[in-house]
């Protein structure tokens, strides 16, 4: 179960980091809006996982289970991803803080710690993002053979 998770959540991480990458390359890491979308690479990598869960036990996984494998992805892609957005910001773009600056829900801390407050917004967002979409993968994935005690 933790292969899986660290496997997906490494693949995840790459390619939050590859769109972001592409962004920046077409020019358009400025636009905070696109971030959107990072919550849907988010949500394939931890439906991936699950999925390769359910493959790999023949489709017979309990709910914590897979619920375990899909925040597990997450947590790795997002904490993976948040150094790198750290490390890129200090190293090469410090014009990236400018931008994040300008938003609302980064408040007044982001002058004094930039990387604390960078690394802590993308962590919220992507753990509960990544639980989130976990909770509602495992709606799907969970044994169809699944009761509730005492009903018909």
């Amino acid at each position: 179960m933790e292969k899986i998770g660290l496997k997906y959540g490494l693949l995840t991480a790459l390619a939050l980091v590859s769109y972001f990458l592409l962004m920046k390359v077409v020019g358009l890491s400025h636009i905070i809006e696109l971030r959107f979308l990072n919550g849907l690479i988010m949500a394939v990598g931890v439906t991936l996982s699950i999925r390769a869960l359910k493959i790999m036990r023949q489709g017979n996984i309990g709910y914590f289970e897979g619920l375990g494998v899909g925040v597990i992805t997450s947590v790795l892609a997002t904490v993976v991803f948040s150094a790198f957005m750290v490390v890129y910001i200090k190293a090469f773009d410090d014009g990236l803080l400018k931008v994040l600056a300008g938003e609302q829900f980064f408040g007044d801390r982001m002058a004094i710690t930039p990387g604390i407050v960078v690394f802590m917004v993308l962590m919220l967002e992507g753990v509960i993002s990544g639980f989130m979409v976990s909770f509602i993968a495992m709606q799907w994935f969970k044994r169809r053979d699944h009761k509730v005690p005492g009903s018909p």
